[in-house]
């Protein structure tokens, strides 16, 4: 099969290789669509702890189910349009006896530890894998496993009805973490982005922005809150900048969600942090049951109109493209997702 092999770190090869043998409970994947994430630009740039190499990398997964080697009575049969929830665990630390299998401490995600999307095909494990409706054009679908990132955000934040929320950084996932903090009905959504192009992207969605590089960015944040803060503050640029006010704009007592990593030492307002009683609550990717959550939610949101789901789509490319579209991403060019076609 064809696939776009990272062969060593910062090198990207098409070649043929063979296709996956299916282990017990396994299903083979015909890839159709791949999302390009920003662990994919982080494992490219040897800028992550854990992957390895060589590997086929992305965990964002759209396909058709081509064979299946399950005892198991599946949801899905052969032909199946599925999206791929992209965690393995070991089932036997602390974490998964507790049922939290996505804080396993041998987590093992596809793209980073095993082989994913960029290729013809994929072998994932039959009960990762969830039938998109049929309503659902394949080009939305795509979106679900970056949707879950903002669905899990908002849900370990405690997002709830009348809330404020704040997201730093515009990028994809801090688009789609504003848009789910709509859908869990928080009355103000607001996204701190520097990029002027970009902030005019997410303000053709209906979100008001903040530059936090022009403007006074804790006195606009107070003011749009009559000075109180924002209930949530979802982190989500990685910006050491960004992670330097966020105990500025949260209120007392309020909840900071951070998913964005920050090069180095974050610099946070510990004083802020104690004296202001607030909360932080790590995000790692999301438990199975957000990501099958989220393949509900996707589908209402397509259906009701509120947005155009596929301007979420900056471009689509060929897969022998990857390259320009790590590079792409990597200089942070992109507005929204880049997607591969296989």
């Amino acid at each position: 099969m064809r696939a776009c092999v990272l062969t060593d770190w910062k090198t990207l090869e098409i070649k043929d290789v063979p296709k996956p043998v299916l282990k017990p409970e396994q299903v083979l994947l015909k890839v159709k669509y791949a999302g390009v994430c920003g662990s994919d630009v982080n494992v490219f740039n040897h800028n992550h702890p854990t992957a390895t190499v060589p590997r086929i990398m992305c965990h964002e997964i759209f396909g058709t189910v081509e064979e299946i080697r399950s005892e198991k009575l599946l949801p899905y049969g052969l032909g199946s349009r599925v999206v791929v929830c992209p965690l393995t665990w070991c089932g036997t630390c602390e974490a998964c006896r507790a049922g939290a299998f996505h804080v396993c401490r041998d987590l093992g995600i596809l793209g980073l530890h095993l082989d994913g999307g960029f290729a013809e095909y994929v072998a994932v494990n039959a009960d990762m894998v969830f039938e998109i409706p049929a309503d659902i054009p394949d080009e939305i679908a795509i979106l679900t496993e970056p949707f879950a990132v903002g669905f899990h955000l908002n849900h370990r934040a405690g997002v709830a009805p009348g809330d404020t929320v704040l997201v730093t950084g515009g990028g994809p996932i801090g688009l789609l973490a504003a848009m789910n903090a709509r859908y869990f009905r928080a009355s103000t959504v607001v996204i701190s982005e520097p990029n002027p192009e970009r902030r005019a992207y997410i303000e053709s969605f209906g979100f008001e922005t903040i530059d936090p590089t022009s403007q006074d960015f804790v006195a606009e944040a107070m003011r749009i809150t009559n000075g109180i803060g924002f209930d949530k503050v979802i982190e989500a640029s990685g910006s050491n900048a960004a992670w330097n006010t966020l105990t500025d704009v949260c209120k007392i007592r309020g909840t900071i969600a951070p998913v964005g990593i920050p090069k180095g030492y974050a610099n946070l307002k510990v004083v802020q942090l104690i004296f202001k009683e607030l909360t932080i609550v790590g995000n790692r990717v999301y438990p199975r049951e957000d990501f099958e959550r989220t393949v509900g939610m996707l589908a209402e949101l397509y259906r009701s109109g509120a947005w155009d789901l596929s301007r979420i789509i900056d471009r689509m490319l060929p897969l022998e493209e990857l390259s320009q579209a790590i590079e792409f991403q990597s200089m942070g060019k992109n507005k929204g997702k880049i997607v591969i076609k296989i």
